[in-house]
């Protein structure tokens, strides 16, 4: 009988249940405030001193930081630069925040491409999103960082993956005007649903904390078209249980990434993606390019056959060649279509066995040497 393997187990130890239930009968015994109120402020602290002491906001979910972001930037009527490769709802905050998305090709880490970014630089361009795909900061991060500096343009750091990750030692979130983390029910720690705004710029924070709770101004003023952006206390509670257990959270996980490549590195037709130039990468994916051989056909066959179920892609279909953002679409961009179409993500979570892990690599070796063999 094989060893399952799910694709992603989120991970709340008994103690941990124990806090949130206790801190839930305390709110609710005491009749506290159960949205946007203490719960969710140590959570912003808490947060905050992991990532480099930058001014924090609680929303309710990562869409929700990366368009109150834009926002405040002001990006109407403009267009903002976002990689081709990321998820569909960095486009969707931009259109949202009221500009057009300017689509941009990647590198083969899988991030955004600088010199394609500079190419597609226009004087409508009213910001450039970068996106930590996987979790990894790119040193490529830096020339974006002088790039947006020079040309005068907001730098946007969607780190929905990158909690914790950091490049020489500088956090995510602390390389453009404001960044955007996600805490979905798969990330490398959750609310359920939830994110976080991290800004250095007082001016996009008190903007942020204003539009998430409906603009309110002095009472029911209002002064801008706001959102219902706020998280719950119930969220904050799940947040200051995980954002505890972060860093061991990461060195789990970079353990799994580093058992990966070495034990899949004789194996022919895949390559683990490793880091480089400084970075330091949460890996809330693992990323094996593949030689020879389907995705899908892999996928199905490791699943049916040995019991192990593959992460989601990072991604699978470039925004270009997504229906939804068909109309933005401005010509081929070769090297997402290349490797987006070609690369798988085994499981990562810090729950994953040295079992289960060996009998993924069992798994991938089998099939990949069985098709490569079949030519």
């Amino acid at each position: 009988m094989n060893l399952a393997v799910p694709a992603q187990v989120y991970d709340f130890p008994a103690e941990d249940i124990d806090f949130i239930t206790g801190e839930l009968r305390s709110m609710l015994e005491g009749g506290r405030y159960l949205t946007g109120g203490q719960v969710s402020a140590r959570f912003e602290k808490a947060f905050s001193r992991q990532h480099g002491d930058l001014m924090a906001s609680a929303v309710n979910s990562g869409t929700a930081a990366l368009e109150a972001i834009l926002t405040s930037v002001d990006v109407r009527g403009g267009e903002v630069i976002v990689p081709t490769n990321t998820f569909g709802a960095t486009g969707f905050a931009v259109v949202r925040a009221g500009a057009r998305p300017v689509f941009a090709d990647m590198l083969p880490d899988f991030t955004v491409d600088p010199a394609d970014v500079a190419r597609r630089i226009t004087d409508r361009t009213k910001a450039i999103v970068t996106v930590h795909i996987g979790g990894l900061v790119s040193p490529a991060t830096l020339e974006l960082v002088e790039l947006c500096r020079d040309r005068g343009i907001a730098l946007v750091e969607d780190a929905a993956h990158a909690h914790g990750s950091t490049l020489h030692g500088r956090p995510a979130g602390s390389f453009g005007i404001a960044a955007a983390f996600s805490f979905y029910a798969t990330k490398v720690m959750t609310t359920g649903e939830g994110g976080m705004v991290l800004t250095s710029d007082d001016r996009v924070h008190r903007t942020v904390r204003m539009l998430r709770d409906q603009a309110k101004v002095d009472g029911n003023r209002h002064e801008a078209i706001g959102a219902n952006w706020r998280m719950s206390e119930v969220s904050a509670m799940f947040g200051l249980a995980q954002i505890a257990r972060l860093p061991d959270f990461v060195a789990r996980r970079r353990e799994i990434a580093e058992r990966y490549r070495q034990k899949l590195s004789g194996v022919p037709g895949i390559t683990v993606l490793s880091e480089a130039g400084g970075a330091r990468s949460c890996y809330y994916k693992v990323i094996a390019v593949l030689e020879g051989v389907e995705p899908a056909v892999l996928r199905e066959e490791l699943r049916d056959r040995y019991d192990v179920t593959l992460g989601g892609a990072v991604y699978d279909l470039p925004m270009h060649q997504q229906p939804v953002f068909r109309q933005y679409a401005d010509g081929p961009l070769p090297v997402a279509e290349d490797l987006c179409r070609r690369h798988i993500c085994p499981p990562v979570y810090p729950s994953l066995t040295e079992a289960q892990l060996d009998h993924v690599v069992t798994a991938l070796t089998e099939r990949m040497n069985s098709h490569l063999a079949m030519g």
